[in-house]
């Protein structure tokens, strides 16, 4: 069986997760990220890390859930390795506090994440200006140790010659190219696009 060339464009937290991702569960493959742009500059860089995830009017909820739950527990894996310090994942407890009553004060993710409750009331009375408030432990994801430390995976990393590089030439080197630039989230073959969200990308075996 041949070696399958995959190349993932982009090399902030999406494109250097897919590759690591890829790289380990598509066997005999080769994996290359491209991107005119690598960490420290990135816009992952400086993006905040902190695992409260949002909800997205075109994403069910179950789905959302399932997507936190693995990504919870995938960081949770290395916060309590030996590679946490360097791969920048620790657990933070604190407090999220709203000026009014959510709709939901209960979110989705409320069983996913470390000890969830309401604040007390002697807790809210420290912030008079806010009316609720919920306590609970999760992980935050220091993009700046994250992403050297994602680079240090089994892929190879190249430097794209500016950023117009066009999807036939990448796809005559790669049988999958995925490309995770920002609202670009992509996959391709080599004859037509396979799937494409704003915020994942999808790998389908041919």
């Amino acid at each position: 069986m041949d070696t399958v060339r995959i190349a993932v464009v982009g090399a902030g937290v999406i494109g250097l997760s897919t590759a690591a991702c890829v790289s380990q569960l598509v066997p005999r493959c080769s994996v290359t990220v491209i991107s005119d742009r690598f960490t420290p500059d990135t816009t992952s860089n400086v993006a905040a890390g902190m695992l409260i995830p949002p909800t997205y009017p075109d994403t069910p909820v179950p789905t959302l859930k399932r997507w936190f739950r693995e990504t919870f527990q995938h960081l949770s894996e290395i916060a309590r390795s030996a590679e946490a310090v360097d791969a920048g994942i620790h657990l933070v407890s604190g407090w999220q506090i709203f000026r009014s009553v959510p709709t939901e004060e209960v979110p989705f993710w409320a069983d996913v994440v470390l000890g969830f409750r309401e604040m007390t009331e002697a807790e809210l009375k420290r912030f008079p200006q806010y009316e609720f408030g919920q306590a609970f432990t999760t992980l935050k994801c220091e993009t700046s140790a994250y992403l050297p430390w994602l680079e240090k995976r089994q892929f190879e990393t190249q430097k794209a010659q500016g950023t117009n590089n066009s999807t036939e030439e990448r796809e005559g080197k790669h049988k999958l190219l995925g490309n995770t630039e920002w609202k670009k989230c992509v996959l391709f073959d080599s004859q037509t696009t396979m799937s494409a969200t704003n915020y994942t990308v999808g790998l389908t075996s041919t």
